[in-house]
C-alpha cells in the first residue's frame, strides 16, 4: 500500500475525480475491472488495470496536446516509461509484465509533474 500511496500523493489530490468515461468500451467486471480517475482540469489521469488486458483510453478527456505516459507498479513502486504521445483520441495501452495490478499514468507533458510515485506533490 505504501507504493500506491506514493503514486496518489505524487499528483494533485483535491482536484482528482473518478471518470470511467476515459475507458473506451467495456470496463470489465471483477478481477478484469478497469478503474479510471483524472484531474478535473484534465492535466493527468490514472487508469488502474487489475488484469493483463489491453485498455483503450479516450485521450480527448485530457487537456494537453502531448502526454507523458508511464506504467506504475503499485506493488513495488517501479515506473516504466512509455514515452510521449500525441493526444489524438482513443489509444490502446498494454500492461508491461505478466502479472496483474498496473496503473497507467497519463500526464500533461507541459505540467512538469515528477515521475509517478517519486515525490509528494505540493
Amino acid at each position: 500500500m505504501q507504493y500506491a500511496r506514493r503514486l496518489i500523493e505524487s499528483r494533485p489530490f483535491l482536484s482528482r475525480i473518478p471518470d470511467q468515461s476515459l475507458i473506451v468500451g467495456d470496463a470489465g467486471e471483477g478481477s478484469y475491472h478497469v478503474q479510471a480517475a483524472r484531474d478535473a482540469e484534465g492535466s493527468y489521469a490514472f487508469v488502474y488495470c487489475a488484469a493483463m488486458k489491453p485498455v483503450t483510453v479516450d485521450l480527448s478527456k485530457l487537456s494537453a496536446d502531448v502526454l507523458d505516459a508511464h506504467w506504475y507498479d503499485p506493488r513495488t513502486g517501479a515506473v516504466h516509461r512509455i514515452g510521449r504521445i500525441k493526444n489524438e483520441g482513443p489509444c490502446e495501452f498494454t500492461p508491461p509484465r505478466l502479472w496483474p495490478d498496473w496503473v497507467l499514468v497519463l500526464d500533461d507533458a507541459g505540467a512538469n509533474y515528477p515521475a509517478p510515485g517519486s515525490t509528494k506533490y505540493d
